[in-house]
Order: C-alpha cells, then structure tokens, then sequence
C-alpha cells in the first residue's frame, strides 16, 4: 500500500493492485461508498495474492 498527497488539490483517490488501476474517483468511480466498489477492490487484491503464491 502507498499514499501520496496532493497539494492544492482535494478528492482524489485512485486504488491500483500491482500497476493496474482498480478504482478512480478521478476517472469517475467516485467514492468507495458501497459493498460493490469495495468488493471490486478486494476481488483485485486477492487475485494478486493468489498470483504471487
């Protein structure tokens, strides 16, 4: 996991699970605000687990 600030800028938010953009508020995704954004989000990271296993 990493984070980065963004000066002068507020709202945005991006997920990506090794290099691959999973969710962007940018982009249109807007907030991770049901069990569908964030369940997008999790079936991402473990598909990644499973790949380096």
């Amino acid at each position: 996991m990493d984070g980065e600030g963004t000066p002068n800028v507020t709202g945005l938010f991006e997920v990506t699970v090794d290099e691959k953009l999973v969710h962007s508020k940018k982009k249109g995704d807007g907030y991770v605000d049901s069990d569908s954004k964030m369940q997008k989000i999790i079936q991402a990271i473990e598909a990644a687990l499973k790949m380096r296993t």
